[in-house]
């Protein structure tokens, strides 16, 4: 049974970019939605929906990037195996 190695993927250089990108995009999304509640600030609000919707697409591009370096590693180890 193969089974995937999940460092050898995460220092990939893109899903080091994706994730150094979505992390500080997700924070900023969060504090701008609890400070817009807070503040009653309707430009906090936007701000939100803009990085919430930034953050989400990195987010599904970091999990498509994860699945397509799994596959192909699983591919590479059952080329070896043969």
């Amino acid at each position: 049974m193969s089974t995937v190695d999940r460092t050898a993927i995460r220092r990939d250089p893109w899903m080091q970019r994706f994730m150094k990108t979505g992390i500080p995009v997700a924070l900023i999304s969060i504090l701008s939605l609890w400070l817009g509640q807070w503040l009653h600030s309707p430009a906090l609000g936007k701000l939100f929906i803009v990085t919430a919707a930034t953050a989400l697409a990195i987010g599904m591009i970091y999990n498509v990037r994860f699945v397509i370096l799994s596959v192909r590693q699983l591919k590479a180890q059952q080329k070896d195996h043969k």
